[in-house]
Order: structure tokens, then sequence, then C-alpha cells
């Protein structure tokens, strides 16, 4: 029995998202380069720990002495078709930002999901 993806997109424990898209930046006036802000919107998606072209996290994982902690700069995001995202978006999540890495084509299912690292460096323009 094959599973809808559909349906798991119609559940109410979908989390919501803020979505940073960065407008081109441009010379002003003096020559000088001005950065281009960011522009936020919300999605809806499901964010899941590690990704799935890395089962054990190679290099990535930090793995505590005692136990019990392990943490990875690595998420699968999947969001439903009607949203979009693009490489170099980021996205926001619980007071944490991250970049779009890769995305992986599932239209034909309804969704599409995407490799995504956590951003320790950007602010907000």
């Amino acid at each position: 029995m094959a599973m809808q993806m559909q349906r798991a997109f119609n559940s109410k424990m979908l989390t919501k998202i803020t979505k940073y898209t960065i407008l081109e930046g441009s010379y002003n006036d003096d020559n000088d380069w001005v950065e281009g802000k960011s522009v936020t919107s919300k999605i809806y998606g499901v964010i899941k720990a590690g990704n799935k072209f890395s089962q054990f996290e190679e290099g990535i994982a930090l793995h505590s002495d005692e136990g019990g902690h392990r943490t990875s700069d690595y998420r699968t995001l999947y969001i439903n078709d009607k949203y979009s995202l693009d490489i170099g978006d980021k996205i926001g999540f619980k007071d944490t930002v991250f970049n779009i890495l890769q995305q992986s084509d599932e239209s034909v299912y309804g969704f599409n999901s995407f490799i995504i690292e956590k951003d320790k460096n950007w602010k907000q323009s």
C-alpha cells in the first residue's frame, strides 16, 4: 500500500517556517556595493533531523562521551509544492536560520524536499 504524501501535508501538525528571500544587491550613486535586503514570508512544512543522503552524518555529528547527545548542522525539509524555495534562500525556525543547500524534485508526488544547513553567522538585513 503506497503512502499518499498529499494526505501528510493536509495535517494540522505542519510547522510554520519563516522564508527569507535575499534580494539582489546593487551599486548606489557613489558606486558602493549595497547588499540586498531580505523579504520574509511564511511557509509550512516538515523539518526532520539528519538528511536522506547520509545515514550516519560522518564528520558532522557531535557525539558526547557521556552518551545521549547528538547534534548535526544538517536537516531535511519537506514542503508542499504550492510553496517555493530556491537555492540561496534561507528559512527560520525556532530562532535558528538555515541555508537551502540542495533540492530534490519530487513534485510528481506533490511535494519537494531540501537539504538545509544551520547558518550560525547570518543576520537579517
